[in-house]
């Protein structure tokens, strides 16, 4: 809306800023998320839309029962009205971020909704991976027929982190492989960590914020060069449309924080995670995710291995999985568990940008 009036009218061009859009966003989509707050968790307890807690969870879980969820509904809504706003609604790459936004959040919403009315498993395993997979087939096609960096090579190309100018041309058939185990391992890597009040909150925030950095970086022509990134055109609304996530992310988490007044649920966690896969595809980060969002990438690992290894050996490694839920069970207090996976996000998220500094040197 923002970007359209600036091109309607030339006095009202500083609207195109995108340090401008940015700040707005991040404001509107924070308040949003904060005003409706209180309402929306009063309605969720009338509606009695409650978690479940799981019997075989740790102990200290039961007096969560009946805590509201789907916030992430809430969070969603508050990014995407914000994103219509401020963002530019002809640019390619925010009309495939509101789709797959779109998309993720009705896989979850389903995903919750079951929960409630149908079973407490909500929405098959197999069926969750198989939507997920549809929407990333649509990035794929998206890559195919619109492009990201102007350069088909690099676009089907795996990208080095460690070092500039290192690509290997996997071609568009393995480059789809990749992209679906992309997006489906960042949205069940969040959804695995949503475990504890605010855990994945935060590190979904810092993971944004770093992806805000790179996504402006890559559409300066001058700072991608520097940096020797590849130049994206018009990957700046990229950063516009995460400064809404990030905000909207905030705000959730003065709810969220410990003890929760409500959970994110699928509808958020899911969301969440596909979004910031799907963002590390286009700005050709795929390899950067994993270390941006180590704190993911160390919950998902913990749950393969500890199935890995009751299926082969019959033997658990920790004591309960995912991880978080292993240090609950040694004695940790939650919050403790909380703040201390908090700050290896940070560390994360320092490492993945001292990376991206050291690929403009070396």
């Amino acid at each position: 809306m923002l970007y359209i009036l600036s091109e309607l009218n030339n006095n009202l061009n500083f609207l195109k800023s995108i340090y401008l859009r940015i700040s707005i966003g991040f404001v509107l989509s924070f308040l949003i998320v904060l005003i409706l707050g209180k309402p929306f968790i009063k309605y969720l307890k009338k509606i009695k839309f409650g978690e479940e807690i799981r019997e075989s969870g740790p102990a200290s879980h039961y007096s969560k029962k009946g805590t509201p969820t789907m916030g992430g509904v809430l969070m969603i809504f508050g990014a995407l009205l914000s994103s219509l706003i401020i963002c530019d609604l002809k640019n390619k790459f925010v009309i495939l971020l509101i789709i797959t936004t779109l998309l993720f959040s009705a896989i979850g919403f389903i995903d919750d909704y079951k929960k409630f009315t149908v079973n407490k498993d909500g929405l098959a395993g197999r069926k969750k991976l198989l939507l997920q997979t549809i929407i990333a087939v649509i990035v794929w096609i998206f890559i195919k027929e619109f492009g990201i960096t102007g350069n088909k090579i690099i676009d089907f190309s795996i990208i080095n982190p460690l070092w500039s100018g290192s690509h290997i041309y996997i071609g568009s058939f393995l480059m789809l492989i990749f992209t679906i185990l992309v997006i489906n391992g960042t949205s069940n890597a969040v959804n695995i960590t949503d475990g504890l009040d605010g855990l994945a909150t935060m590190p979904v925030i810092i993971s944004c914020s770093i992806l805000t950095t790179i996504a402006y970086f890559s559409s300066h022509f001058e700072l991608s060069s520097h940096l020797r990134l590849f130049y994206i055109v018009g990957a700046g609304e990229i950063a516009v449309f995460l400064s809404t996530i990030i905000g909207a992310g905030l705000a959730f988490l003065w709810y969220n924080c410990y003890p929760a007044q409500i959970f994110m649920g699928d509808t958020g966690s899911l969301t969440l995670g596909g979004i910031i896969g799907v963002i590390g595809i286009i700005l050709k980060q795929e390899l950067l995710i994993p270390i941006i969002g180590g704190v993911f990438v160390m919950e998902a690992v913990s749950v393969m291995l500890q199935v890995g290894s009751y299926k082969l050996r019959k033997k658990r490694i920790f004591r309960m999985a995912p991880i978080h839920h292993h240090f609950e069970l040694m004695g940790i207090p939650e919050s403790k568990v909380t703040f201390r996976l908090w700050i290896m996000a940070l560390i994360c998220g320092g490492i993945a940008l001292s990376i991206v500094r050291l690929r403009g040197i070396l």
